[in-house]
Formats: C-alpha cells, structure tokens, sequence
C-alpha cells in the first residue's frame, strides 16, 4: 500500500488547467488552456488523428521515455480539440486508494483510451459527460470541457464516482491537481496548504479573478508562464522542478503548454516552458533547453493526418509545411 499511496502524492505536482467563456471571454467563445506538468523524461508530442470512425482531432499525446516509471496515462491524448468543435483538457487528481480504487487497479477503459475516446466520439461539452458516464473507468481527474456553443464544464472523475463541479456559458474557471468539491473530497486524500496543487490553485484563482481584461490568448500564456509563487512556497504555475528539499525525484515540471479555442477550431502549442527560461539542472531537466516560450497556432482544417511536434520539441515536415503557407 505504501506504493500505491506514494503514487497517489504525485498526483499533487502535475498540471494547471483555466479556462472562460461569455462576458469572462475576449470574444464571448470558451477558451481553455493548461499547463502539461510530467517528469521531465516524460514528453509530449503534437499530433493529427482521422480515425475510422470518429472525428479528426488535434491533441498533446504523453509519451514516457523511462520504461521504469511508465505513468498509466501514457500515450494518454490529454489535450485537444476535434472537427466539432469539442475540446479538453486534463488534470491528474485521484482518490484515496482504501476508499476506491486508483487507475491501475480499476477494471474499465484507461486513461490511452479513454482521451481518443472522447475527442472521436464527443461533438459537444453533453456529449462528453455521456460518455464519461456510460463507460466503466480507470481514470481519475480534473476534466476541463468546452464546445462552440460557448458551455465550459468541469467534471471530477473518479473509477467510480464523477461529480459536474461546474457547468456554465459565462464566467470562469480555474484548476489544479485536488477535487474541491465535498462529494468528491469524501473520496481523495486533503492536500496540505504547502502542497503544489493548492499554492497552483490559489495563484490560478487570483490570477483570473485580479485580471485587468478579457480572458484571450495572450493573458492564459502569462498564467501559464507564471513564478510569482515560487521564492516563497517552491511551487509555481510555470513549473521548473525547483523544491525546497532540492528532491531530484521531484524535478518534474511543464514540458508542454496548450491554449484551445474550439470556435475557431485552432489549438496554440508550446513546448516545454511557456516562461521560455533557463535550464539550471542539466541532468534532470532534460529536453527543457528546447524550450519554445512561445505558442504556435494550428488551425484543425488545415491539417493533415501525422505528426507536427516530436518528443524532444522538433518541428516535423508537416509543422514546418504548414507554418510555411500561413505567411
């Protein structure tokens, strides 16, 4: 047990989601966007998928360069938009592992399929509810929706329990790695006010309610690029694996930032650290010198079906083609 309860700790140092729609919204639309927090041999890669059956999408896929800590959500697509119109984001939050079972010990579909599931299948924030309901599940999170109709939702899923924490066509919304909800809270483990998850959720919070404008592009990216935090608590949005008890293990930190907006069907992507900063530990923070600091902007329609980002941050053929027409 004392495994699976050092797992679920973990839990509480990965990704930031945020997101607005309606008068919260620059252009009254939802916009979502988040922070991909993993160990840094944990990577993501930007891709476009047409399955058989199902909608075209554009997503972040988790690849695990170390075979020997390979995350359950592995190959996970844990960001993205489809030709509907539908999009999401993820956050890693779990329950107590002696009150429900984590991913790996439930039975039902895990964390690889369900991301494919719901941007093949979902047109719209209800529909991605539907399924997350009519499907028996290995997954735990914070699921960020939103669709062209402007709704944005926030669901807490457990294996077994699923709670719609917030449902709303106007307003805004930010997240971390906790369930905030008192049917969920039941179920999981209570962070310590020090922990990663609540210093990230409480600066989240304070940056989208202090805000001076419309929630855009251009203000999610300096969220996500955010320190403030980090002198005094260790923890910041933009994570850089710096910890006060200097844990080697502990140096995971943002390999990837990702800003959706599903009315113009266009998903922003930057890779490593959206602050673009210096890398301090060679050893630990690999891939991090690679850091774009920047957004690019993929237009779905666009797209053809294959690789646009690899793993260590390199633009492919079909990135570089693409870029090339948009001048």
């Amino acid at each position: 047990m004392s495994g699976i309860r050092r797992n679920f700790q973990n839990l509480y140092d990965n990704c930031t989601t945020a997101g607005a729609t309606g008068s919260a919204s620059f252009d009254g639309n939802s916009i979502i966007g988040s922070t991909s927090d993993d160990p840094f041999t944990t990577r993501t890669r930007l891709v476009v998928v047409s399955p058989k059956n199902g909608h075209k999408f554009i997503a972040t896929q988790i690849v695990s360069g170390d075979t020997s800590k390979i995350p359950d959500f592995n190959n996970m697509h844990t960001r993205g938009l489809n030709d509907k119109g539908f999009a999401y984001t993820w956050s890693a939050a779990g329950p107590n592992p002696d009150i429900e079972p984590i991913s790996s010990q439930a039975i039902g579909v895990p964390f690889y399929q369900f991301g494919q599931l719901l941007l093949s299948e979902a047109d719209s924030v209800e529909d991605a509810i539907g399924l997350l309901e009519s499907f028996p599940r290995a997954i735990h999170g914070n699921f960020l929706f939103a669709d062209t109709t402007g709704e944005i939702a926030l669901i807490e899923v457990s294996t077994r329990s699923l709670n719609i924490e917030t449902r709303i066509s106007d307003g805004w919304i930010g997240r971390s790695n906790h369930w905030i909800s008192e049917q969920m809270g039941k179920i999981s483990q209570t962070p310590q006010v020090t922990d990663s998850t609540v210093v990230r959720y409480d600066r989240i919070l304070t940056l989208m309610n202090e805000r001076e404008c419309k929630v855009d592009l251009d203000f999610l990216a300096s969220c996500f690029s955010d320190h403030c935090t980090l002198n005094e608590t260790g923890w910041s949005i933009c994570a850089h694996g710096y910890t006060r008890n200097q844990n080697r293990e502990g140096r995971g930190g943002t390999v990837s930032s990702e800003i959706i907006l599903p009315s113009k069907g266009v998903m922003n992507y930057c890779y490593g650290w959206p602050c673009g900063g210096n890398v301090d530990y060679p050893e630990d923070q690999v891939y991090q010198d690679r850091s774009w600091g920047e957004y690019l902007s993929f237009d779905l329609e666009k797209l053809d079906t294959g690789e646009y980002v690899t793993v260590d941050g390199r633009l492919t053929p079909l990135a570089i083609s693409y870029l090339a027409q948009r001048k």
